[in-house]
């Protein structure tokens, strides 16, 4: 709910700089904006409680809030967040991590942020376009400057909608960041400006790490539908394995619509007990059914993105940890560049990540 009421934070601070709310009377009661935002009201207190702390508003609980000083509440940009996904999208965690950075850096770098989810699971193709750009055209009635766009990944259509989704900003002149992930396939690239850690680089640095332990059958395991952040993974671990001069198996590369026990079976099958992810969500479904049908075979774990659970599973995740801080500000200080010289080329900025080795890759002692 932390991550939520960040969310509804930003929501209703934007809403207040641009006078949506309050200009004329009272702001909307805790009773209203829970029913709004469907959660309780207590975390609709919380959210009034910070905003009259930082000065925006007054008022008590259980009383009426109003706009303090609203002509000297400004921003200077107005940026919105774009982040289609499956209701049970498995990369949810690492990316609403990823957005909560970015509003925090709102006050530092002076703009407002407009964020709101979009579920695209039961739809077709085309409603789903329309649901987007029904969002990017209220974004624009708030004076909206540029979008940070994190494309779709584990959706069957994917491509159609991350490829319609930048028609649509073309069409309506949003300049657009794309966050962590391109929606082309490589070697093509996109056509908007994009902040993410080297995937290539990550997938060569994870699976050394178990050929320096002496480990030459090392399998890689990914979701079909995956972003492409993960072919990229691919790529690096391959080129691990060639500069250790280790025979490559095609049969290693291990791609499912879902982590199940067949998975297991083809592993034991392949003698392999060394895995590497597509990411850390894998990573943790792979070791549970591997303990549950396996628990007398150990299987060593590397992942990616160091999720908040990674390190308090019962064991704990080795992974290439994502750092987010550094891709937020980096994203935010892209985008204001982007606003103010739209003549800039195509840029593609890496962020350094970190290799975080923990029980999932190690004998335990």
């Amino acid at each position: 709910m932390a991550k939520k009421s960040e969310q509804i934070y930003q929501e209703i601070l934007t809403h207040i700089q641009n006078g949506v709310f309050g200009l004329d009377g009272p702001l909307p009661s805790t009773s209203e904006l829970s029913t709004m935002f469907n959660v309780s009201r207590p975390t609709i207190a919380k959210v009034y409680s910070r905003l009259k702390q930082e000065g925006y508003i007054d008022g008590s609980q259980g009383a009426k809030y109003y706009v303090k000083q609203f002509d000297k509440i400004s921003s200077k940009y107005i940026f919105g967040i774009l982040a289609p996904r499956l209701d049970q999208d498995e990369s949810r965690i690492i990316l609403d991590s990823l957005y909560s950075e970015i509003a925090s850096l709102s006050n530092q770098y002076q703009f407002s942020l407009l964020w709101a989810g979009m579920l695209t699971g039961s739809y077709d193709v085309q409603t789903i376009l329309s649901n987007i750009e029904n969002v990017i055209i209220n974004y624009k009635k708030n004076n909206l400057n540029g979008i940070f766009f994190s494309p779709l990944e584990f959706h069957p259509y994917a491509k159609r909608i991350n490829e319609g989704i930048i028609t649509c900003l073309t069409k309506y002149q949003v300049p657009c960041i794309l966050l962590e992930r391109d929606y082309c396939v490589f070697p093509a690239r996109g056509q908007a400006d994009l902040v993410s850690i080297d995937n290539i680089a990550a997938g060569y640095i994870v699976t050394r790490h178990f050929i320096k332990q002496g480990h030459k059958r090392i399998a890689f395991i990914l979701k079909s539908d995956s972003a492409h952040t993960i072919a990229l993974r691919i790529i690096g671990y391959k080129q691990a394995l060639m500069d250790a001069n280790i025979e490559y198996d095609n049969n290693w590369i291990i791609q499912a619509s879902q982590i199940d026990e067949n998975i297991i079976k083809t592993l034991v099958k392949l003698d392999v007990k060394h895995v590497v992810c597509g990411n850390d969500f894998t990573a943790m479904q792979l070791l549970s059914l591997n303990q549950r049908h396996y628990p007398q075979r150990r299987i060593f774990t590397i992942s990616f993105d160091d999720a908040e659970y990674a390190s308090h599973l019962a064991l704990p995740l080795s992974t290439y940890k994502q750092p987010l801080v550094s891709i937020a500000r980096t994203a935010v200080e892209t985008l204001i560049q982007r606003v103010n010289d739209t003549t800039l080329p195509i840029r593609t900025i890496y962020v350094e990540g970190e290799l975080v080795i923990r029980n999932s890759s190690e004998v335990l002692l």
